[in-house]
């Protein structure tokens, strides 16, 4: 079996990350704005989109990142905000490369998986916050695990404990010419229910997104 030949793709795909785009970079593109969560300060936004090769060796890039802070109501000082991460990559490329190099993503996706659901694992009650048992959801178009958390009252007197949940997400939406990995991260949602919610959006935007609306 010929080995496989990645640093001519590898180097097609970092320059294809350094053309241009009407989106500036710093900014999220029009599809993909409204998954910020409503009232949430925005911090690092990141956009990149670029092309390498023509007619039928043709492969965009596609990158769109940022993490946004939301506000929420508590008396706990040391949880005034939820976190939500958002991190896709997209490579639209010939049928060809995709049977060739598509086999390698559900491999890394399953390790991300994996590294993930032995982090949260990890986690173990303390003085200052309890863990319930993470909780692991398939999806059609990736996974997902979720973790309740008491953060315990610290400080004069006695106040309940403050609840809140972290959530991770790794999705994979492949077709015969376009593979779309991206990771999702959320920390301090009211709920389960609410960070799933949320990532679900996220993935159902991802899905009907072409590349070419993608500017």
């Amino acid at each position: 079996m010929k080995p496989v030949r990645w640093i001519p793709l590898l180097v097609m795909v970092i320059a294809s990350f350094f053309a241009g785009a009407a989106t500036p970079p710093d900014q999220v593109p029009p599809p993909f704005a409204g998954l910020v969560p409503a009232g949430s300060r925005e911090v690092s936004p990141g956009f990149t989109r670029g092309s390498v090769g023509d007619a039928d060796m043709k492969i965009t890039n596609v990158g769109v990142e940022f993490v946004a802070y939301k506000p929420v109501k508590t008396q706990n000082v040391a949880y005034k905000e939820a976190t939500y991460s958002f991190d896709l990559i997209v490579m639209e490329e010939p049928a060809l490369l995709i049977r060739s190099q598509g086999k390698y993503y559900p491999v890394q996706r399953d390790r991300d998986i994996q590294s993930t659901r032995e982090n949260y694992a990890s986690n173990k009650s303390g003085a200052f916050t309890g863990y319930d048992p993470p909780k692991e959801t398939r999806y059609a178009w990736g996974w997902g695990i979720t973790q309740r958390r008491l953060n315990h009252w610290v400080g004069a007197g006695t106040r309940p404990d403050y609840i809140d949940c972290q959530g991770h997400y790794i999705g994979l939406i492949m077709s015969d010419t376009t593979i779309k990995s991206f990771k999702l991260d959320v920390f301090g949602a009211k709920s389960s229910e609410e960070a799933d919610q949320w990532a679900k959006q996220c993935a159902d935007k991802i899905e009907k997104t072409a590349v070419a609306d993608i500017q």
